[in-house]
Formats: structure tokens, C-alpha cells, sequence
């Protein structure tokens, strides 16, 4: 399911303009990733757990120089769904 589907379900369940249902839906994303930006985690119950995690981007090798280049730490969003929905 994308985000044109959750705002359709949105409508269809609520009666809200388009406009509306999008805004809605916007503001939860939102809120999610403000979440994610503060503590590192959000926390729906019933739903699962959105979380950050560090990973170490791998090293590579510029074939056009042949420089060596180290890989830095990225961050990634990952997700485990709550057992309710397993």
C-alpha cells in the first residue's frame, strides 16, 4: 500500500476531502520522522516499531583513479511489525 492508497482508504472510512485526507496522512509521516530525528525510535502499539540503525557503508575502489575509498557509518530506518500484526 502507498500513500495515494492510504488517502483514498482515508476518505473512503471518513468522508474528508482529498486535500484533507493528504494532509492527515502527511502529519503522521511527519511526526514519524520528527520522532526518528529526536529519540531514534517510535514506538506504535499495536502497529510496530520504527527504529534507526547504524550500519557501516562498505569501502570501494574508484576505477577511474584507483583510490581507495573507506565507506562512513550510514543511518537506516527499519521496522519490526508488533506481534498483533505477524
Amino acid at each position: 500500500m502507498n500513500r495515494n492508497e492510504l488517502v483514498g482508504l482515508l476518505i473512503s472510512r471518513s468522508g474528508l476531502s482529498r486535500k484533507e485526507a493528504r494532509w492527515y496522512i502527511d502529519q503522521v509521516f511527519e511526526l514519524i520522522s520528527e520522532g526518528l530525528k529526536k529519540d531514534g525510535r517510535v514506538e506504535l502499539r499495536g502497529l510496530g516499531v520504527f527504529y534507526l540503525e547504524t550500519r557501516k557503508q562498505a569501502d570501494f575502489l574508484n576505477p577511474k583513479n584507483g583510490k581507495m575509498y573507506l565507506g562512513g557509518d550510514i543511518k537506516t530506518v527499519l521496522f519490526q511489525p508488533s506481534t498483533e500484526i505477524r
